[in-house]
């Protein structure tokens, strides 16, 4: 398939974007309020930026569809670090290459790869993590779709770990989505999570509400989480 003709314009707007990201506030390795992802986020041709806030995390994640079968994302996270007052920054590239856009096919595959770094400017052999993972998607009917995520995480100084979720949206209305999933990472305990999205803007604003059960055995919490998605036209055909 060709490349657009207009694609400079748009990978200048995704740099304008994560720079907005770094200097505000996102999105540290495979940060999305919704964990569990699909196989197209963005629209084709267009950019969004999602944001979203919960006790220890804030984010900001710009993305941007610079050709029909490719994403880009790059953003940066403020993390609590149980210090008063005190918070660290990570920041994550991703690239998601489509294999078969969810948006066009009843069964969708995706594939992402991903670095992140925890501070920038500091000299490191390898970044702070490195990730890559598969994306499939099913439309069951009835307002019914399912999503699987396997892939594998490494972290600096760390083991090679394996990361899973399954999640399944329900929209009973044209503007409000229901989402449950379920996601892990190694042997560690998997976290459950519920998600409403309704559409504020059509094509344009949604806004997500999460509660989130995860943690250690001995330390599982629950929090809440809200966030928005706000979308572009299309930069270009």
């Amino acid at each position: 398939m060709p490349r657009p003709a207009m694609l400079p314009r748009p990978i200048r707007v995704l740099l304008l974007l994560g720079g907005l990201g770094l200097g505000l506030s996102p999105a540290p390795l495979r940060a999305q309020q919704v964990l569990v992802d699909d196989p197209t986020s963005v629209p084709r041709g267009a950019a969004q930026l999602e944001a979203w806030h919960s006790v220890e995390e804030s984010w900001m994640a710009p993305a941007l569809r610079v050709h029909p079968t490719l994403e880009l994302a790059a953003g940066a996270a403020f993390l609590a670090t149980g210090i008063e007052d005190r918070r660290t920054v990570e920041y994550s590239a991703e690239g998601k290459l489509l294999l078969r856009p969810g948006s066009a096919h009843r069964i969708g595959v995706t594939a992402v790869g991903g670095v992140g770094v925890r501070q920038l400017g500091v000299p490191r052999d390898r970044p702070a993590s490195v990730y890559g993972y598969g994306i499939v998607s099913q439309d069951l009917g009835a307002s019914l779709t399912a999503y699987q995520n396997v892939g594998w995480v490494n972290e600096e100084n760390g083991p090679h770990e394996l990361t899973w979720g399954a999640r399944l949206d329900w929209s009973p209305l044209d503007r409000a989505t229901l989402i449950g999933e379920v996601y892990g990472e190694g042997r560690s305990n998997p976290s459950l999570q519920a998600v409403l999205r309704t559409v504020l803007l059509p094509d344009r604003i949604e806004m997500d509400v999460s509660v989130t059960r995860g943690g250690s055995v001995d330390g599982r919490s629950t929090w809440a989480t809200l966030g928005f998605t706000f979308m572009s036209a299309p930069l270009y055909p």
